[in-house]
């Protein structure tokens, strides 16, 4: 090759990283704050995921417990244990989601545990014991962060508004996020599975808002016994029953 065109060559090649580079920081990412959508948040009551029969009438009937005996909170609510996944991605409270190499951190003001994101591992974590948050493996395809979540614990209901109350540690949860509205919206399509639970697959969407620049995670602690604790689940027949929970 010529010494001119070779020249002209690597300066197109340096200019074109560059402008790659240029494009890259410009584009919007995921980091960042970010609120769920109010009208997302309201309506989750409305999900419907495909139940077994059998599981259906064990969610209906502590549903009607629920509404008759005036329960308020979970007893995990009570304890004060992890909200968990989904729950940490599908509450009012904001998250924070950091990128750095090789992970994808998401923090919640409603979770005491921090949910990491492997980008390097390809299969699930076989050393480690099911938990609240489980085992997150990820990659991007394209502008969309695929997620998979396995190994989540039975020590709570690990789908959205914790339909059908069912604890097992079948469940599997795909999530898809992708930006929308120049990086000022944040979807995520979650897909769940669990044949212990539901008949097949069963997809929703939520919607979070970028928070502004400055905006920083509040310090939310869980504390039982609190001021206006008890008040929250006085209604509830078992603490009527056995009074107050001790920590």
């Amino acid at each position: 090759m010529p010494r001119i065109a070779g020249a002209v060559l690597a300066s197109l090649l340096v200019v074109g990283a560059a402008g790659s580079a240029l494009a890259a920081a410009k584009t919007p990412r995921l980091t960042g704050i970010w609120l769920l959508d109010q009208h997302t948040y309201d309506r989750q009551e409305e999900f419907q995921p495909p139940l077994k029969a059998e599981v259906r009438t064990m969610a209906e009937e502590k549903r009607r417990m629920r509404d008759q005996g005036g329960q308020s909170l979970s007893d995990n609510n009570k304890k004060c244990l992890p909200i968990g996944m989904p729950g940490m991605v599908t509450n009012e409270f904001a998250m924070e989601i950091l990128e750095t190499p090789g992970r994808i951190t998401i923090a919640s003001e409603n979770s005491p545990l921090i949910r990491t994101l492997s980008l390097t591992r390809k299969t699930h974590r076989q050393d480690v014991e099911p938990s609240w948050n489980g085992d997150s493996i990820a990659h991007w395809e394209g502008a969309t962060l695929a997620v998979e979540t396995t190994r989540l614990n039975d020590r709570m209901s690990h789908f959205p508004f914790g339909f059908g109350g069912a604890l097992t540690l079948t469940t599997k949860i795909t999530e898809r996020y992708r930006l929308a509205k120049g990086g000022k919206d944040l979807i995520n399509v979650m897909t769940f599975d669990d044949p212990n639970v539901i008949t097949g697959p069963w997809t929703v969407s939520y919607t979070y808002h970028r928070a502004p620049a400055a905006a920083e995670l509040w310090e939310y602690v869980c504390e039982v016994e609190s001021a206006g604790w008890s008040e929250r689940f006085a209604g509830d027949p078992q603490f009527q029953k056995d009074g107050a929970p001790k920590p």
